[in-house]
């Protein structure tokens, strides 16, 4: 054969690969977009409100404008620079807690026993020794 169709081949081929390597990492993309948006289905009813926004922004690709990853980002920011890191942790721990654990009085009894028991473990902690 003539080398000059054997470069065709391995051009054909290279190509062929590159193409598919291509198609191999969108689907990756596409995949891990997907499991984002179910992340953010699963975590919005527990008051992850702007984890969720940011979690839908980037499962569709929305980087800058409108609701978009950077605006959900800089509003998260806000957020914790105003009320602070503690206080929001706080607002999502009892929107679970009334979400999960005040829905029957089962429930309600156990948190109030793991409350106490909490409670009590911390009151029977002693502080180390000092160390030189």
């Amino acid at each position: 054969m003539n080398p000059v169709i054997w470069q065709y081949v391995g051009i054909f081929f290279a190509t062929l690969a590159a193409i598919l390597i291509g198609l191999l990492l969108w689907r990756r993309r596409e995949l891990r977009r997907m499991e984002a948006m179910a992340a953010s289905k699963l975590i919005a009813p527990w008051g992850f409100d702007l984890l969720s926004r940011l979690l839908d922004a980037y499962s569709v690709g929305n980087y800058f404008g409108k609701d978009s990853v950077t605006k959900v980002v800089h509003e998260i920011i806000d957020e914790i620079k105003g009320n602070g890191l503690p206080a929001m942790l706080k607002k999502v721990g009892w929107k679970v807690v009334e979400g999960v654990f005040l829905k029957n009085e089962e429930d309600r009894k156990k948190l109030q026993t793991m409350l106490d028991t909490t409670a009590a473990a911390v009151n029977d902690l002693t502080p180390p020794t000092p160390a030189v």
